[in-house]
């Protein structure tokens, strides 16, 4: 009877071949302070810092805008902007899916393009009229509140390698790449050994609890006790809408949380509950680039509420700096009403620095 043990000469070639298809997204903002004082001249770009992405290899990406036009024709009155291929990272052909915006003062994406392209290792992409200067720099200020310009990217990148081949070398050691989160996503979406159903608003969610409590103390504690429903591996999420809970798991598996930027602050409330404390400052990060005259108050109250210590550390810093135009706001007001705490820590705060517009102080 032949032997079923595969052995090393009856499967190794001179040659390997492969036909790759990959895919690499992310969203990201770029803040660009003071903009109205860039002294750019047409056809000079200002870069972003580079960054890299938790897609396939080391996909390293930039901004460039272009704050009086990218050449000297029919768009030298546009702002242009292109997102970039920083590093050449890939080789083969691109598909790519790709939208820009820029976030008013309410914080909600304005003036959205988006454009689909296929191209070989073109490296840049964008619109050369992206938005009028004149709509940034002559209006209400919507679009450049505090004269901080911050616009969003949004990337979804196919790229086809084709087909690769190589000679084998002998004692050749090829290493594959690290795909732990692409690994855990794939177990959370397939189902596969799950062991507890989580149920919000009727949905349901299959999910491993030694994955949950190894990333959550409060999941831990949940387990380790007995639970209404645990007997059946049931558990019922009562305080959370589905779409924010999924996003909470999503990040529990796999470290990303691609939905973020929609549903910040209620994410922020859940991070809080369950103790995912990297979860909580990436909220707090967003809030905080979202900081502005009109949005600081209800910012620092949202801080407030969820112990969010650095958030409400840079509400203050930003509310000390713009007093004045924060203490109209109607945010500001029902703060005083509702959170007189956080206004006498305001208050005391620039009084030790002896700035803001003490004047305002009887109008509270």
């Amino acid at each position: 009877m032949a032997s079923s043990v595969v052995r090393e000469a009856d499967w190794r070639t001179d040659i390997s071949c492969e036909t790759r298809l990959e895919l690499n997204e992310f969203a990201c903002t770029w803040t660009l302070h003071n903009f109205s004082l860039r002294r750019e001249t047409a056809v000079q770009a200002i870069e972003s810092p580079h960054f890299s992405t938790k897609g396939p290899g080391n996909s390293t990406w930039c901004l460039k805008l272009y704050p009086k036009g990218c050449n000297y024709g029919e768009s030298k009155d546009f702002v242009a902007l292109y997102v970039c291929d920083a590093a050449n990272n890939y080789n083969g052909n691109y598909r790519i899916e790709y939208k820009f915006a820029v976030i008013d003062e309410e914080g909600q994406k304005a003036n959205l393009q988006e454009a689909t392209s296929c191209f070989r290792r073109c490296g840049i992409w964008g619109f050369a009229r992206f938005i009028e200067k004149d709509d940034l720099l002559t209006g209400t200020g919507r679009l450049l509140p505090n004269d901080k310009l911050t616009v969003y990217c949004e990337v979804l990148s196919f790229v086809d390698y084709g087909n690769l081949s190589k000679q084998n070398t002998p004692g050749e050691i090829q290493v594959p790449g690290w795909r732990l989160s692409q690994d855990f996503g794939h177990l959370l979406a397939s189902r596969r050994f799950s062991d507890v159903v989580l149920s919000v608003e009727g949905k349901d969610i299959h999910a491993h609890k030694n994955i949950l409590a190894a990333r959550s103390p409060v999941f831990a504690a949940m387990f380790e006790h007995d639970m209404k429903g645990e007997e059946q591996g049931r558990v019922e999420i009562t305080d959370c809408s589905f779409e924010v809970f999924r996003e909470v798991v999503e990040f529990i598996y796999t470290g990303g949380a691609p939905k973020l930027h929609q549903m910040v602050e209620q994410v922020l409330v859940a991070a809080s509950k369950y103790n995912l404390w990297r979860l909580k400052a990436m909220c707090e990060d967003i809030l905080c680039q979202k900081l502005s005259v009109r949005t600081a108050a209800e910012i620092l109250v949202c801080a407030d509420i969820h112990n969010a210590q650095q958030l409400k550390a840079k509400a203050i810093d930003f509310i000390k700096v713009h007093a004045a135009g924060v203490m109209e706001t109607g945010g500001w007001k029902e703060m005083a009403t509702r959170k007189p705490h956080l206004v006498r820590k305001v208050l005391t705060a620039l009084a030790v620095q002896k700035v803001g517009p003490f004047s305002s102080f009887g109008n509270l």
